[in-house]
């Protein structure tokens, strides 16, 4: 009996502790990766404004209760007219934070994330590169928008699936949105949504095949080039063509089939 009680106190004393401390950092990881997939695009935690605030010391800032309720839910409390959400907005450049899924255990581990890496003066995230960008910036940045310059990280074009004023051309793909206007909607957080895209198709991709900094600096420095300019239209010339030249190869292999297969014919009829 006491022998039992000695092993049952050992594994009370150190194997329990052992191994609440293990959940306990498994947990900051997930929460960790949760933020990089879903926040990081907007927000750093101690490196400096992006599209949306700072996050560090956000505990002093507001509740704990607001920020949760604001995260699993913005866009509701945007247009439900909550105060704080609107002056947010409002000093954001009118970019509204969309909803990620976030759910409410997630939003808590988040939040506690933020009051560690506060609490210990760390930083997660980079903000975007505030130097003024030069020409040959904006040259590279059409470079690698239009894919004329490979990323480092072996990433696909941003013409693959977007399309923008000035890259000739068929003008780009159409999977995602035009983004001649892209700075005006995500301001000087444009860099950041390009090195750390929340949007999901994008996460798909550069999850795994990220382009770094200067590259998302140099890819925004070009979109804000083009900016000014009207957004730019739809292509037709090569659907037409497509539909012409189609139309034209079935006409063609009718044609050529037809005396092809003549002989054929002329052979399998019964002699009389």
């Amino acid at each position: 009996m006491l022998r039992h009680f000695q092993t049952r106190s050992v594994f009370n004393l150190v194997l329990v502790p052992a191994l609440l401390a293990a959940g306990s950092v498994g947990q900051a990881q997930d929460a960790e990766a949760q933020f990089r997939k879903t926040c990081m695009s907007c927000h750093t935690i101690g490196a400096g404004k992006k599209v949306g605030p700072d996050l560090k010391d956000l505990g002093k800032r507001r509740p704990h209760e607001w920020s949760a309720k604001f995260i699993t839910g913005p866009l509701a409390m945007i247009d439900g007219g909550d105060p704080t959400a609107t002056t947010l907005l409002r000093e954001n450049n009118g970019v509204k934070m969309p909803e990620l899924g976030v759910t409410d255990p997630e939003a808590q581990a988040l939040l506690k994330l933020i009051d560690d890496y506060s609490a210990q003066g760390k930083t997660l995230g980079t903000a975007a590169i505030s130097r003024p960008a030069t020409p040959e910036d904006i040259r590279r940045g059409r470079l690698f928008f239009t894919g004329d310059l490979r990323f480092k990280s072996g990433a696909p074009a941003c013409m693959s699936c977007h399309r923008a004023q000035g890259v000739g051309g068929w003008g780009g793909g159409w999977l995602g949105p035009d983004l001649t206007g892209a700075t005006a909607k995500y301001g000087a957080g444009l860099s950041g949504v390009i090195e750390n895209p929340s949007f999901p198709t994008m996460q798909g991709v550069f999850i795994k095949t990220p382009a770094n900094a200067e590259e998302a600096f140099q890819v925004a420095a070009y979109l804000k080039s083009v900016g000014s300019q009207p957004p730019a239209k739809r292509d037709v010339a090569f659907p037409v063509l497509g539909v012409v030249g189609l139309i034209g190869g079935m006409v063609l292999g009718g044609h050529l089939g037809r005396k092809r297969l003549k002989g054929v014919r002329k052979n399998l009829k019964p002699r009389a």
